[in-house]
């Protein structure tokens, strides 16, 4: 488990992280009940997409962007 994985798996403690692979040059994280984009503190978007986040989970090494629409968001908004 990389570290992304194991952060949202603790943030989201509830829901077991599945696996994890590189989509559209971000890392998307799948848990048995859904999706979260990693955009890491280094991104050069970073600062979006922790406005962006509210389904989400925002972590010390990361925002966890949903699948369903927050990450539609920051795509607008970083295009």
């Amino acid at each position: 488990m990389n570290k992304y994985e194991k952060e949202l798996q603790a943030l989201k403690s509830w829901d077991d992280v599945q696996c994890s692979r590189i989509y559209e040059d971000l890392l998307f994280i799948e848990t048995a009940g859904h999706g979260y984009y990693a955009i890491p503190t280094d991104h050069p978007h970073f600062a979006i997409a922790s406005k962006i986040c509210s389904y989400g989970f925002k972590g010390k090494l990361a925002v966890y962007l949903e699948e369903d629409c927050e990450i539609s968001e920051f795509k607008r908004a970083t295009a």
